[in-house]
Order: structure tokens, then C-alpha cells, then sequence
């Protein structure tokens, strides 16, 4: 559930230029961000969601960021518009989950159109940044469950989701099972493919949207009649 004070970590005061970065980095790739969807990307900034080390995903290659040795990249990588990966500790040429890109993640929302008071299925938490982006989206009357494969993703993310102020329903364990137990769902979020698992657990009317950096598509339920 969300809470509506923009969450529990102080907001740094040149955070506000970096937003508008941001935003302008996502008009760069796609029209603006505009109404509930920019409000809430300014309630809940990225940076609360990536990780202190890090590697941006360039058109060209990976580039690695510390917050720690040089805070300025970091904070510049964070707001640039691009893509951040977590490395895996024990295997740093894999991805333990990737922070998606502005631009990509609000052409998501839009498909999804998530709205006040709906019931929303996120498949795959991962960074935690969509997710507190839906429970800004959906309010206090809303509720957000997200369920996410690996544990300890799920428990990083959890931390950052608290000292963000939301508390969404994360649940661990199989994705493609959902989560049938607090179905029916208004919104379902989930990568490409879309078992018939995901589709039983959403409403009549309900709108789908599997998708990743690359593409994404909207799939509505169909109603009763």
C-alpha cells in the first residue's frame, strides 16, 4: 500500500535538476512523461532504486559506475536516461537485475494505464522502482502485489521499497505461478511471455502488458459478454 508523503528518504536538494534531466532524457527517445505518470516519477526518484555500484548499459558496451570513488558519474549515470545493471557478486559478467530505462518504463505504464484503487500483479520485482511507481499510481485505495524469483533480489529491494515509504505485497517464489490468492487483478505487469496462469488471475477487462527494453506489448481480457 502507498503511502502519499513521498516516501520515507529525504529528497537531496539537487535532486529537482536532475529530475528535469531525466525527463528531459526520456523526450529524447518518446513523447514527454505527462500527468500522473511524471508526478509520480517525481515522488519517487530513481536513485532510491540503484545500486551504489553499478553498470550502465551503453548502446556500445557496459560502463561501470561507484558511487563511493566517484559520486558525480554516478549520480550523472543515475539521471542520464540509461539503463543500470546490477552485477552478480559471484559472477560479475551476469546481471542480477537491471534498473530499467526511463523512457522504457513509461511506455510500460502507458500500456498499463494503471489507475486509484486498482488491483495491480507485477510479475518480476527486480530494482523495486516500477513497483513504487505503482503504488504512488494506484494511492491508498489501490494495492500492488509483486512477486519476485529470487530471494535475494526480493530482500534488497524490500529495504529500498520501506525507505521509499510504499509496502506493496512482495511475495517470493515462482513468477510464473503469480498469485492467485489476492486475484482478481485490474493490471497485470510481467516480462514478454504471458502464461494462461497470468491471464485466469485478472479480471474481465482487465489490461496485460508483458514487455522489456526492447519491446512491449498490451494484451485486454476479455469481458463476460
Amino acid at each position: 500500500m502507498s503511502r502519499q508523503d513521498g516516501g520515507a528518504r529525504a529528497m537531496l536538494p539537487h535532486i529537482a535538476w536532475r529530475l528535469e534531466e531525466m525527463l528531459a532524457a526520456i523526450a529524447e527517445r518518446r513523447p514527454r512523461a505527462t500527468g500522473a505518470i511524471e508526478q509520480a516519477l517525481r515522488k519517487v526518484p530513481r536513485h532510491w532504486f540503484v545500486p551504489s555500484r553499478g553498470l550502465v548499459l551503453e548502446d556500445d558496451g557496459a560502463r561501470p559506475i561507484d558511487r563511493d570513488d566517484d559520486p558525480t558519474a554516478w549520480w550523472d549515470a543515475v539521471y542520464s536516461g540509461r539503463p543500470i545493471a546490477t552485477p552478480s557478486s559471484r559472477d560479475p559478467s551476469s546481471y542480477r537485475c537491471v534498473v530499467l530505462a526511463p523512457s522504457c518504463v513509461v511506455d510500460l505504464l502507458e500500456l498499463l494505464d494503471p489507475r486509484p484503487g486498482q488491483r495491480i500483479l507485477e510479475v518480476g520485482t527486480g530494482s523495486g522502482w516500477i513497483t513504487a511507481l505503482l503504488c504512488r499510481l494506484t494511492g491508498e485505495s489501490g494495492s500492488v502485489t509483486s512477486v519476485e524469483g529470487d530471494a535475494t533480489v526480493a530482500e534488497e529491494t524490500w529495504r529500498n521499497l520501506v525507505a521509499a515509504g510504499v509496502r506493496p505485497h512482495l511475495i517470493v517464489g515462482d513468477t510464473a505461478r503469480g498469485c492467485p490468492e489476492r486475484a482478481p487483478y485490474d493490471r497485470v505487469l510481467a516480462p514478454a511471455v504471458m502464461p494462461d496462469t497470468w491471464v485466469a488471475q485478472a479480471r474481465p477487462g482487465a489490461v496485460i502488458v508483458g514487455g522489456n527494453d526492447r519491446a512491449a506489448m498490451r494484451l485486454v481480457v476479455p469481458s463476460d459478454d
